[in-house]
């Protein structure tokens, strides 16, 4: 279905006027425009174009120069793949006197469709490269020297790349090379692959000003200049780096300014380094920009090490991207808390950006790796979850065989790992180990842990990818050497994360699983379970097994398999356990309840005879009734917890010792007298939490993140957002770091409402979005409403409140499976396409006819044909 064929009118994106296409069509999408310009080409969305893939679920085939497009320049708003230019979240709308528009996503094809390890799009580094543009006028006046750092995947070699298109545009000679990847061939390496293609281009007029002396110096090292014959006998290293210098000047001085960039700095041979040193303390007298880029690591003789005493010499370090530039990299396709997760890993860097396969709302019978949401810890030890396939991570084909067969031992092993161990899994003497991790060290894949002799990855999701793409069938055999060195170290918490997945089991084993599974509920909950699971497999199913399976459900947010097992063992296990383990069963069937919206069941649960002297059971009487205070009238029970009793019971009840306990009661009267509007108390027990808060933050604190719910809470009752946006971030990047599930959703909907009353509507929508999909897995209505509510007002404050069209109201994932549904796809066919569970599909559905006011499939298919003609005739 190409535009050609159906006759469709082709124009060009900025007029032929003044355009390099010469009036010829370079590509065509149905009637969609493809312009091709200085500037590089662009499709602006078409709205009958847009109507008949959707109606039909038919899309054409694009092209461009004879080349398929990436499937990411489909059905969009408005995408560009420009040559250099570049619109950042603050920079202007217009460039060359062109208005952008707000949907313009410049370069972004690359961001993640074809590899988020390219370093992101252009809008992502906009600051850095305006300072290297700055760098480069000023070299105008005098040679200047700029260093690039910055950890694998920050996008330093993007970012070259861009200033390098920048410079040839505005006329500047640009030479570009990198020390190899398998480490140095020849002297100069990364010097002579910068400039060996310009000097055999040079004419004889650049020798003539050299001169026959420097020329033979430069032959021999340039292979280029060989026919000029070397210098008699052993290179002179330091006349070599004059006539470099002096080459630089020449031809700076008649090409109006040259560029010379060197990436891989860290890996250039010492005669290079040397000869940047020298740049350094000679600079040309021309106007020379000089760029090199490295990884943080000094090792030897490393272009760190080079002196900032120069007022020409600049260092520029690629911090970490702020996530609202990582999730525009993210494809529509992945859901919010999918895309939260991917950032929470990705830590800034968007070389390691990437989604989870399956998104979050996906469930399975097994509660594995890649089923949604899960912790770092998990990350970091036994088997990874797998990211989404194609997303290539930071550039590692520079190691050597033994690097890498080092890091793959490494990765499978787990953070943080001993060299004796990772020599054992490895089949490797430890000699050779430790060369592998000296080199992994320089390049920026593992440091050491603290004072101590064991080493980790950078980055937990470094290690994830690393671990993923070693051989599977070399892992097998690796996987039982690993084991058996952990149980010789006794590294009892990497042998847990191994013996997760072990094929057999002895008796000392199950026992590590059971400590590991006791210590892990908070910390890594999914593992958990499954570690539960082998162990009642070899051991059988005790009382002590089903209750704390049934906690770590509950903690990772499947309450609804938490119940089950509650409601299958309770009567054995209430006539076992006795004292504080039936607190805490009764405590945690009680939140599994209160997750489910079933309060009066939680009530009576927590009203029985013998409990009401605990201080857990009161507190979690008290978070109930806050609960319910929050809950619309149609979605309650009928059930009444009366407020201010229940805060009566837990001030009046003896102080704990435990810091955190007293946090999170201390949270609780906070947000009950804010709700009941006594606002002096209210203010009074927050000043109280906030000493507290100090002492008890860290790993300690992740059985008790509930606690910074109700004390956002209470700031956010008391008119005080900004207070409000931290506390609830605290919990929320906890909950997302230690995969709680059950917190997850009424932090994220607080952190949506705290954003809204501060005016940031972005935040509000993509946390209530992210409330809305973790509450919709376990059925919890009344937080999906209270989300879309907040999502729905932030959209409209986006827009203005004049909304042209109905469907401007409902979210990207929604438009998104909108679109499918107009296209006539069942819910099981869009679960699989958009890889998500039916139940979720279900939930989205359900969210889309309450916003529209719908009530069929065919009612929506309508609404999305009206709109694409309202596109139609609005835009032409």
């Amino acid at each position: 279905m190409r535009g050609a064929s159906r006759g469709f009118p082709y124009r060009c994106a900025r007029g032929c006027a003044g355009c390099r296409c010469g009036g010829k069509r370079p590509g065509s999408v149905g009637n969609t425009i493809l312009g091709h310009s200085s500037w590089g080409f662009q499709r602006r969305r078409d709205p009958l174009f847009d109507y008949v893939g959707r109606r039909f679920g038919v899309l054409p085939d694009i092209t461009w120069g004879g080349r398929d497009l990436p499937p990411h320049f489909l059905p969009g708003n408005l995408w560009t793949a420009g040559r250099t230019w570049a619109a950042s979240h603050d920079e202007p709308a217009f460039r060359d006197g062109y208005p952008l528009g707000e949907a313009v996503v410049p370069e972004a094809a690359t961001a993640f469709g074809a590899s988020a390890g390219t370093g992101g799009p252009s809008a992502s580094r906009s600051h850095e490269l305006d300072l290297l543009r700055r760098w480069l006028g000023l070299s105008r006046d005098s040679a200047q020297f700029v260093r690039v750092s910055g950890e694998p995947g920050a996008g330093k070699s993007h970012l070259l790349r861009r200033l390098m298109r920048s410079a040839r545009r505005d006329g500047w000679v640009v030479a570009a090379g990198r020390a190899p990847r398998t480490g140095a061939t020849r002297p100069f390496d990364a010097v002579v692959d910068a400039l060996d293609d310009l000097l055999a281009r040079a004419d004889g007029s650049l020798f003539e000003l050299l001169g026959a002396t420097a020329t033979r110096h430069l032959a021999s090292v340039f292979p280029a200049l060989s026919t000029y014959g070397p210098a008699p006998g052993p290179v002179d290293h330091y006349a070599v780096s004059r006539a470099v210098r002096a080459a630089l000047t020449h031809l700076a001085r008649e090409g109006g300014g040259l560029l010379l960039v060197v990436d891989d700095a860290h890996r250039a041979c010492p005669h290079a380094v040397e000869f940047l040193e020298h740049l350094v303390r000679h600079p040309p007298d021309a106007p020379v920009l000089t760029v090199l880029a490295h990884r943080p690591v000094p090792a030897g003789r490393h272009p760190a090490t080079l002196t900032d005493a120069s007022a020409d010499l600049h260092h520029l370090r690629l911090s970490r991207l702020p996530d609202g530039v990582l999730r525009s990299l993210l494809p529509a396709r992945v859901g919010p808390v999918a895309a939260a997760v991917a950032l929470r890993d990705a830590a800034g860097v968007p070389g390691l950006l990437a989604a989870p396969r399956g998104g979050a709302g996906s469930r399975s019978d097994d509660t594995g790796p890649g089923s949604g949401l899960y912790s770092v810890l998990e990350l970091a030890t036994g088997v990874p979850p797998v990211v989404a396939s194609g997303a290539r991570g930071p550039d590692l084909h520079c190691l050597s065989s033994l690097g890498w067969r080092t890091a793959c031992a490494a990765a499978l092993v787990g953070d943080p790992f001993l060299p004796e161990v990772v020599a054992e899994a490895a089949a490797l003497p430890l000699p050779d180990v430790l060369r592998g991790l000296d080199e992994l060290y320089t390049e920026g894949v593992v440091v050491p842990e603290g004072q101590g002799r064991r080493f980790r990855f950078v980055r937990p999701a470094l290690r994830a990818r690393v671990h993923h793409a070693s051989g599977a069938g070399w892992r097998h055999a690796a996987r039982d050497r690993a084991v058996a060195a952990l149980r010789t170290a006794g590294d009892t918490l990497a042998l847990a994360a191994h013996l997760v997945h072990a094929e057999e089991l002895t008796a000392d084993d199950v026992q590590v699983l059971a400590r590991a599974a006791r210590s892990g509920v908070f910390w890594q909950p999914v593992r958990t379970v499954l570690a539960l699971r082998r162990v009642v497999a070899v051991t059988g199913d005790a009382p002590e097994w089903s209750l704390l399976s049934a906690k770590a459900l509950v903690v990772a947010g499947r309450p609804d398999e938490a119940e089950r097992v509650h409601a299958r063992e309770w009567q054995r296990v209430t006539a076992v356990c006795m004292g504080a383990d039936v607190v805490d069963a009764v405590v945690w069937r009680a939140r599994a309840l209160r997750l489910l919206g079933r309060f009066a069941q939680a009530r009576e649960l927590l009203g029985a005879e013998g409990l009401s002297g605990s201080v857990a059971v009161r507190a979690e009487l008290l978070a109930l009734a806050l609960e319910q205070e929050q809950v619309p009238d149609a979605w309650s029970d009928g059930a009444v917890v009366d407020l201010g009793g229940a805060r009566d019971a837990v001030s009046e009840g003896r102080p704990d010792e435990d810091p955190c306990v007293r946090f999170h009661v201390t949270a609780l009267l906070a947000a009950a007298d804010a709700v009941a509007g006594r606002a002096a108390a209210a203010r009074a027990a927050v000043e109280r939490a906030d000493l507290l808060l100090g002492a008890v933050e860290g790993a300690r604190m992740a059985a008790w993140l509930e606690a910074y719910r109700w004390l956002g809470e209470a700031e956010l009752r008391l008119g005080r957002a900004r207070r409000a946006v931290v506390l609830f971030e605290r919990g929320f990047d906890a909950a997302l770091r230690f995969g709680q599930g059950h917190v997850l959703a009424p932090l994220a909907l607080g952190l949506g409402r705290a954003h809204l009353e501060n005016g940031e509507k972005n935040s509000a929508v993509f946390h209530s979005e992210i409330a809305a999909e973790a509450a919709g897995t376990f059925g919890r209505s009344w937080l999906v409403a209270a989300a879309d509510a907040i999502s729905l007002k932030a959209v409209r404050e986006l827009d203005g409140h004049s909304s042209g069209t109905p469907l401007s109201v409902i979210s990207d994932r929604e438009r998104e499976i909108a679109d499918l549904v107009g296209a006539g796809y069942t819910n099981q066919r869009i679960a699989a396409l958009l890889s998500i569970s039916t139940k979720t599909v279900e939930t989205h559905m359900s969210r889309i006819f309450k916003k529209l006011g719908l009530n069929s499939r065919a009612a929506l298919a309508h609404t999305i044909g009206r709109d694409s003609l309202h596109h139609c005739f609005h835009q032409r």
